[in-house]
């Protein structure tokens, strides 16, 4: 009988994956005359629009010294303002964090 129920158990259908977010066309149109552009990431490939640091490269010592993550590894801002991914930054006190995002 288990053998049964683990056979039919193997025939279900997969389930469908959620769609993957995405932005509208105004939106992108929106983010690209911003300076941005689309980026693609998270559990669900969503897109969202990545845009530019304005102190990207500024050397910096903890968090608030930057638009975005004080980096630890080089003590300089982040290129970009996206909050995907994993990385290594400089909490408001100056201490080295680590942080995966998504």
């Amino acid at each position: 009988m288990a053998l049964v129920l683990l056979v039919l158990a193997a025939c279900q259908p997969e389930a469908e994956a959620p769609p993957r977010p995405s932005m509208s066309v105004a939106d992108e149109a929106d983010c690209i005359a911003k300076g941005g552009q689309v980026g693609v990431a998270g559990l669900l490939g969503g897109e969202f629009c990545v845009k530019r640091a304005p102190d990207a490269g500024k050397s910096c010592t903890r968090a608030s010294d930057c638009a975005g993550d004080c980096l630890s590894a080089s003590r300089t801002c982040a290129p970009t303002l996206n909050p995907f991914g994993c990385r290594d930054y400089l909490d408001e006190t100056g201490q080295p964090q680590s942080i995966c995002v998504d």
